[in-house]
């Protein structure tokens, strides 16, 4: 990059496109540990659903919408 690229501000936003998306991934590859998945895969059942399909899908759902935020532009 030329001097002129880095002081725009233009290069910086698929950076931060880039990076934000890294740390979702690796957020998303975190609560989908088996060891964290253990914890939920308890007998019992909130509002009818098993703990543990409404962990993974809580989290699914909650990793699209972080998604859907992070890939917004302004």
């Amino acid at each position: 990059m030329s001097a002129a690229d880095q002081g725009s501000g233009h290069g910086s936003e698929p950076r931060r496109y880039r990076d934000r998306m890294i740390g979702l991934f690796l957020l998303a590859v975190a609560l989908f540990n088996p060891p964290l998945l253990g914890l939920f895969g308890v007998k019992g059942t909130i509002l009818g659903v098993p703990v543990l399909y409404g962990w993974v899908f809580g989290i699914w759902a909650g990793v699209i919408a972080l998604a859907a935020l992070a890939g917004r532009t302004r």
